[in-house]
């Protein structure tokens, strides 16, 4: 009875990997990996010039090709319903440019457009703003 309590304690100690038949594998790109989370803010200035620019924006061109663009009207029962842009934190007003995204989710034309050239997400739901 003590062996098998004591078996059982062995089972538990055992590490997932090697139970599952994958050996302890070494890790060959460790020397590579970065942990941003910990960096000061000098490091990651410094990482910043080694790197570069990474933009995961889009062109200006494939913006206006894309971007469903409508004006806006006000619905005088639905005004106070009206959330503001998310980008500018500004209310929409009478005839303003509205940009729509794929997600169904509006903002000022100029707004988003400059925030796509950035990234090309949804400011709200992060989900792909534009198909590319």
């Amino acid at each position: 009875m003590d062996n098998a309590l004591l078996f059982g304690q062995d089972v538990m100690i055992l590490d997932p990997s090697v139970f599952m038949g994958v050996a302890d594998i070494h890790d060959r790109h460790r020397d590579m990996r970065l942990d941003v989370d910990n960096m000061s803010y000098e490091e990651l200035l410094a990482l910043e010039e080694r790197i570069g620019n990474v933009s995961t924006g889009l062109s200006e061109e494939k913006i206006l090709t894309q971007l469903k663009q409508k004006k806006y009207l006000i619905a005088e029962k639905y005004q106070s319903e009206a959330e503001p842009c998310c980008v500018c934190q500004e209310e929409y007003k009478e005839g303003d440019h509205i940009g729509t995204l794929e997600c169904g989710h509006d903002f000022h034309s100029h707004c988003i457009k400059q925030w796509l050239t950035h990234k090309n997400l949804c400011p709200i739901c992060k989900t792909t703003a534009l198909a590319t």
